[in-house]
């Protein structure tokens, strides 16, 4: 949970910062750090598959697969990481076609490039760390996660604002302090002992790739599905007006912040139920997953409420206070404070369903309730009778940005009692999926 939470601080550190460069540059980080992260998700819950299949195997006490699936865990995250940076940074022209004002976009380009080159070393760190957590190494993966995050704040500082005489870059010098902390935390992460051996000279096969991709496409497009459309409302926004689109991006990264500690609970409980699943002990899948669920949803509570008691310290923290962009987004963290217990329940779910095997069923109600129905609601709620998509009349009610935030509470809370109802008639039939 604490190195899920380093990601989310390493995103909160960049637009927290960003916010100090003017409304223009948060705007920008919004569109930019939105857009590449939807590529990167992706990547991670395909490389998932490498905790999921070696917690199996140690539960079965198949422990000789450890190097194999390392191996080509890594091979996959290097594949992945190289394809989505290429075609992101090939698709950069097309920011403009996005509707955000042309300052926005054009401070918006060098930052959306060096994120997009900085999911390769992402992609080889998030699949070692899964291999070390499920051999119970996550402290070491904790300690280079915290150091990426104190690179990430340094270098920010540098970069960003021309400090000890570097040139101020701003937001394009924290998309190179992204990539270089994501460099450190990855070398440093691989070369610590402990990791075990590889064995890169037995090369690779089609069998295995094709056992870790069973589950990883389909937590891939999970996921892809979840965090795309978190990825498409901030550019709804936008057409909103750029006050609605930062304010937006205030809230989003604030929430975000705390879906990585059930994002962490939910990895680590889908690891212990994945060597359950592996030993085929029925009976602890259900005492960890229903212990993991029910633990998701209080901290998720809990964190709301802080939410909302803070938001005067949350606006001073990313330079907003007493401005138009600090009213529209203490509104929407409200809805955020609602959505957070079912946020927390179907994120624990999903690696739930994805450790016995249900990642598909899991990543296709993710799609329907998300893109067939939240993304119309969206539209319905936020935009004023008469508003058009390509020719198509969407807009009903105007409600503006809280019409996006109440489509979004919404999907959240059904994917939530999905997920979780699933799961626990899998667990109460037996391990099977």
């Amino acid at each position: 949970m604490l190195g899920m939470l380093g990601y989310g601080l390493m995103f909160y550190v960049d637009v927290a910062m960003a916010g100090h460069l003017g409304e223009t540059a948060l705007a920008a980080s919004a569109l930019a750090s939105n857009l590449s992260y939807i590529p990167y998700v992706f990547g991670i819950g395909v490389v998932g598959a490498v905790a999921v299949y070696q917690s199996q195997d140690n539960g079965a006490g198949v422990e000789e697969s450890a190097p194999a699936i390392l191996r080509h865990g890594m091979a996959l995250a290097l594949a992945l990481g190289v394809v989505t940076a290429v075609l992101s940074h090939a698709l950069v022209g097309y920011l403009p076609l996005l509707g955000s004002t042309p300052e926005v976009t054009a401070e918006a380009h060098d930052f959306f490039i060096l994120m997009s080159w900085s999911m390769i070393p992402g992609l080889l760190f998030h699949a070692l760390r899964g291999h070390r957590d499920s051999q119970h190494q996550p402290w070491i993966s904790l300690v280079w996660l915290s150091v990426g995050i104190l690179a990430n704040i340094l270098l920010n500082w540098l970069w960003m604002f021309g400090h000890w005489g570097f040139p101020a870059m701003g937001l394009a010098g924290a998309g190179w302090a992204t990539l270089v902390a994501r460099c450190v935390m990855f070398i440093g992460l691989w070369f610590t002992p402990g990791r075990g051996a590889v064995r890169w000279m037995d090369g690779l096969q089609l069998a295995v790739f094709r056992r870790l991709l069973q589950t990883g496409w389909p937590a891939g497009l999970h996921s892809l599905s979840e965090v795309g459309i978190f990825a498409v409302v901030p550019i709804m926004a936008g057409w909103l007006s750029s006050t609605a689109q930062a304010a937006h991006q205030v809230a989003i990264s604030t929430a975000s912040a705390a879906f990585m500690l059930p994002l962490g609970l939910g990895i680590a409980a889908g690891i212990r139920v994945g060597e359950a699943y592996g030993a085929k002990d029925p009976r602890r899948v259900q005492a960890i997953g229903h212990g993991a669920l029910i633990l998701g949803g209080l901290i998720m509570s809990l964190y709301g409420l802080v939410m909302v008691l803070t938001r005067p310290w949350l606006m001073q923290a990313y330079g907003v206070a007493g401005t138009e962009i600090a009213t529209v987004a203490s509104a929407l963290l409200v809805f955020a404070a609602l959505w957070a217990p079912f946020d927390g329940l179907q994120v624990v779910a999903a690696y739930l369903l994805r450790s016995v095997n249900c990642a598909a069923w899991a990543s296709w109600s993710v799609f329907v309730v998300y893109w067939l129905f939240c993304l119309p609601f969206a539209l319905a709620l936020a935009f004023p009778r008469g508003f058009t998509l390509f020719g198509v009349p969407v807009g009903w009610y105007g409600l503006g940005p809280s019409g996006i935030w109440i489509s979004l509470a919404t999907g959240l809370m059904l994917v939530a009692l999905a997920m979780t109802w699933k799961f626990r008639q899998v667990a109460r039939s037996g391990v099977a999926g």
